[in-house]
């Protein structure tokens, strides 16, 4: 997520940074994305969370959640649903169809953190037999920690920071 956020041209970047110190304190990171707004959190202090990474993406219509605890399932909500089935549905990613999966073994049999490390590798091995760049790049990296920059700016001066190059 924070490489759709940060390529340039992509958003306008404006970060704020809030402690648990702030009474008040500003609003957090919102990169404004055709015209949809998106809250940034990270933070060291989180208690009972070893290693939570999730990605979160509510719109007007549908919501889709994925956690790294849980890698192999997508929760989608639709609220065009029909009232009497409304409601979040997990979608299983590691069938056969899906990408990635025909190099694995059974259909449906979930695949761990570490296969995507594999996953990694084989695009960029890819990439240098056809030529095709993989992604992310070092353009993608450098854009993530002008983020990371500007957050951590915030958090020294307490007040807005532009993200440098986004």
């Amino acid at each position: 997520m924070t490489r759709v956020l940060t390529l340039p041209n992509a958003c306008r970047s404006q970060i704020s940074c809030r402690t648990f110190a702030d009474a008040g304190g500003l609003p957090p990171f919102r990169p404004v994305i055709g015209g949809s707004l998106a809250n940034f959190e990270a933070t060291r202090y989180a208690r009972g969370h070893k290693a939570l990474y999730t990605l979160e993406i509510n719109g007007e219509k549908a919501s889709i959640f994925w956690d790294l605890h849980d890698l192999h399932r997508l929760q989608y909500f639709d609220h065009r649903d029909e009232g009497r089935t409304r409601g979040w549905r997990s979608i299983h990613v590691t069938d056969g169809d899906h990408p990635y999966m025909a190099k694995w073994w059974v259909p449906g049999l979930q695949i761990g953190y570490e296969h995507t490390f594999i996953h990694q590798a084989a695009d960029f091995i890819d990439g240098l037999t056809s030529g095709t760049p993989a992604a992310p790049n070092f353009r993608d990296a450098l854009a993530t920690d002008l983020v990371t920059d500007a957050v951590l700016k915030s958090a020294r001066t307490g007040q807005w920071e532009n993200a440098k190059g986004t």
